[in-house]
């Protein structure tokens, strides 16, 4: 009970901090927004697109929030940035911790992937931050590695194609042996999925596509990251891993910073990197 209090509050603050942060802001012109489009299961997602544009690569994007907190609208401004890259770009909404388990999660983001591709088509992709990160990488796994889908209970039907190459933002990267926890550490459920939540053990199972991740010294999750980073090292698996070590000018390389400031000069040149990276493997 007090975990979940404590969860409760820290959600509350994370809403009028996101509240914060979304006043005043305007969404950039050019990108035509299609919302609540269905996927199986009854969760939907938003697509982003630029105005007269057709045969694009997809990206599909999940928002953060410790996997109790958040909605697709938060990553708003991120999705009209990486559409004017010229990417269509699906954002998904998935539910959430304490009313739905993790492998609820995974198999909402899975159905909602399946959904925008065969809707878009195109070069998939995958991006996510914090939280969403996590599931969004191990959603790929559930994709292309049987044991992985299995686990989560998952037919082939019930997953698309795998990405390939992935963009992960300040990720929640689990290494404990208990596994993922959301929140104040509420558990997330149980079952043989909640192995494959530990980096060591999926990447024993699953091989990423390329993948670019950021983290930044001011961010709260930066440890998971350098370990992650250590270990996609390790096992000799394609990264790029860009790591702001100091502030900008007074200006905070904070948590999740590319989602909350896509339109920060240098939030703008690392999306370009990304890109690049994740479609030429530049």
């Amino acid at each position: 009970m007090i975990r979940k209090f404590i969860a409760r509050q820290v959600c509350r603050m994370m809403g009028k901090n996101d509240a914060k942060s979304e006043s005043g802001r305007v969404l950039p012109g050019g990108i035509d927004i299609v919302r609540d489009i269905p996927a199986p299961g009854g969760c939907a997602y938003d697509l982003y697109s630029p105005y007269g544009v057709c045969d694009l690569p997809l990206i599909v994007d999940v928002h953060g929030g410790g996997l109790m907190y958040g909605h697709k609208g938060l990553n708003r401004r991120l999705c009209c940035a990486l559409a004017a890259l010229g990417f269509n770009v699906a954002d998904v909404e998935y539910r959430l911790a304490p009313e739905a388990d993790f492998d609820v999660m995974i198999r909402d983001v899975c159905a909602a992937v399946k959904a925008a591709h065969e809707r878009c088509g195109g070069q998939l992709f995958l991006a996510g931050d914090s939280a969403g990160a996590l599931l969004a990488l191990i959603a790929d796994a559930a994709a292309v590695c049987d044991q992985v889908r299995e686990a989560f209970e998952l037919g082939s039907a019930d997953v698309g194609c795998g990405a390939s190459g992935l963009f992960l933002i300040s990720g929640m990267y689990v290494f404990a042996k208990r596994g993922v926890r959301a929140i104040a550490g509420l558990s997330v459920g149980k079952g043989d999925w909640l192995k494959y939540t530990r980096m060591p053990v999926l990447l024993d199972v699953y091989t990423p596509p390329r993948l670019f991740m950021t983290s930044s010294g001011s961010d709260f999750l930066k440890r998971a990251s350098l370990r992650f980073d250590r270990l996609l090292t390790l096992r000799a698996l394609p990264h790029i891993f860009d790591y702001k070590a100091k502030d900008c000018n007074g200006h905070k390389y904070a948590h999740v910073y590319p989602v909350r400031d896509p339109e920060w000069q240098e939030s703008a040149d690392l999306l370009r990197r990304a890109a690049a990276y994740l479609v030429r493997g530049l």
